[in-house]
């Protein structure tokens, strides 16, 4: 399993690290320069040797001397670090004086006498640090000797190793100072996640308030804002499931306490008559029960929190209405009530869920045809209104009934709300579950008067979608085998 790094360990990595590798970097940097530096001066010291050297070189009688005195040659081999070679040739390259052991420079090349040049040799198995001039004897202008002085690399090397160790020692010391500041600051900017991190450990499972934002810093604040959020939305599904348990207590108290009485009365009848009188008084509440269970499961389908957008399709608006009429037409036929359904001359798409728009279109369809008078028309109809960006597909249900006061359009979306005096039973849930689904869908619901000012006109306004490139008769859920005509009336 991958085991990802803590924030305090990613930072003191990103901090720490660089802060070494610029430290080393200064390191060497400090090192080449003051190599650099006492080089030169070591350069500059086997400069004033070869010069010392050119002092006592005299021309006796036409002939090339180097009259170098025993204390002077003393001085110059005077070193207790490194060994000292020189070496005096004429023009020819023959030795005049010195060590015949060093090599000879390059004849050829004429060197000014005011200018050293340098190479670096080996001398019986060590490296040499060599300084060579092209010397002119005072009052001859042809006539010139090579003068060359040697030093071996001992007294650079160990001067090298003290300035390394002198220049190292305070970079390192820096470096564990540097890490430290890093890692104080660290800790001390992670405080306030510590303290954000305990506050929410120390929620119960039923604390869902917003957690503060007071001392949040700023970087972290999205984090809580979306922390919140998600607490916004457990508490809003919690709260569903609060209302739902409550709701199916309530309702369902009623039907249960009946069907046990009923039961009871049946089971103390003796005469057939009553007994098939207590049983059809069962089958009616157990009804009841079935469609109250039906609508309250429906219901909490519907809620929020319970609707996956990601499963969503496009959605055959038309097709769903049509459906959805069609299986009202039982209903409508029994109260003599005109139900008819206009369709649209193209199909209108919507996304969303076909299940829960069918639920809806139902719901919304036998309100209409229950609260209509015997001998009514309903009237369900599907229209686009819009174009491109603002489309809309529009459901309407139109009846011609008494029609809703307008104190009382609001209310009737209201669950276990009942409009009085109508006489029609029910448990006031099914235009609540149109609401919910009509609010997942991101729809407007619309309640006006009927065609003229008679009876009430309810009306779903949902975003339009572009139709799908292949669509089959499949795709929208069940058919009937003799679908409604356009413009036809059941």
């Amino acid at each position: 399993m991958k085991v990802n790094p803590s924030i305090r360990t990613q930072l003191l990595a990103w901090l720490v690290i660089p802060i070494l590798v610029l430290l080393l970097v200064g390191t060497g940097l400090m090192y080449g320069l003051a190599i650099e530096l006492a080089s030169d001066a070591y350069d500059k010291a086997l400069v004033d040797s070869v010069y010392s050297v050119s002092a006592c070189v005299e021309d006796v009688k036409n002939k090339i001397v180097v009259d170098l005195p025993p204390q002077a040659l003393a001085i110059l081999r005077d070193n207790p670090k490194d060994k000292v070679f020189y070496q005096v040739l004429d023009e020819k390259g023959h030795l005049i004086a010195g060590d015949a052991c060093l090599p000879a420079p390059d004849l050829n090349e004429r060197i000014d006498s005011t200018t050293a040049k340098f190479r670096d040799e080996k001398v019986k198995g060590e490296e040499v640090r060599i300084a060579s001039i092209n010397f002119a004897l005072p009052g001859q202008k042809e006539e010139a000797v090579f003068i060359q002085v040697a030093e071996t690399l001992k007294g650079r090397e160990q001067i090298a190793e003290e300035i390394l160790q002198r220049v190292l020692l305070p970079q390192l010391v820096m470096v564990f100072m540097s890490a430290l500041i890093v890692w104080f600051g660290v800790t001390r900017g992670l405080h306030t996640l510590n303290n954000l991190r305990d506050a929410v450990a120390s929620r119960t499972p039923s604390d869902l308030r917003p957690i503060p934002l007071d001392n949040v810093p700023r970087e972290v604040r999205p984090l809580v804002h979306a922390i919140n959020e998600l607490l916004d939305r457990l508490r809003e599904d919690l709260q569903a499931q609060r209302r739902f348990v409550a709701n199916a207590a309530h309702q369902l108290r009623t039907p249960i306490a009946g069907l046990k009485t009923q039961s009871e009365l049946a089971l103390r009848q003796t005469d057939p008559a009553d007994v098939r009188y207590a049983l059809a008084q069962i089958h009616t509440a157990a009804e009841r029960s079935a469609r109250l269970t039906n609508q309250l499961l429906a219901l909490a389908r519907s809620e929020p929190g319970a609707v996956d957008s990601a499963l969503w399709q496009a959605v055959d608006l038309q097709t769903v209405a049509k459906n959805a009429s069609k299986e009202l037409v039982s209903l409508a036929l029994g109260k003599n009530i005109d139900l008819g359904f206009e369709s649209s001359p193209a199909s209108i798409f919507i996304s969303g869920d076909h299940a829960s728009l069918h639920e809806m279109a139902s719901n919304i369809i036998e309100n209409a045809v229950l609260y209509t008078p015997e001998g009514g028309h309903v009237t369900v109809r599907v229209e686009a209104s819009g174009q491109g960006a603002e489309k809309r597909a529009l459901l309407i249900v139109e009846d011609d009934g008494r029609g809703i006061a307008p104190d009382e359009r609001e209310r009737i979306f209201e669950r276990f709300y009942r409009v009085s005096d109508r006489g029609v039973s029910g448990s006031g849930l099914g235009l609540a579950i149109v609401r919910e689904i009509a609010n997942v869908h991101k729809a407007q619901i619309i309640v006006s008067d009927g065609p003229d000012n008679q009876g009430t006109t309810v009306t779903i306004d949902f975003p339009a979608v572009s139709p799908p490139e292949l669509l089959s008769a499949t795709d929208f859920g069940p058919r009937i085998s003799n679908p409604l005509h356009e413009s036809s009336t059941v």
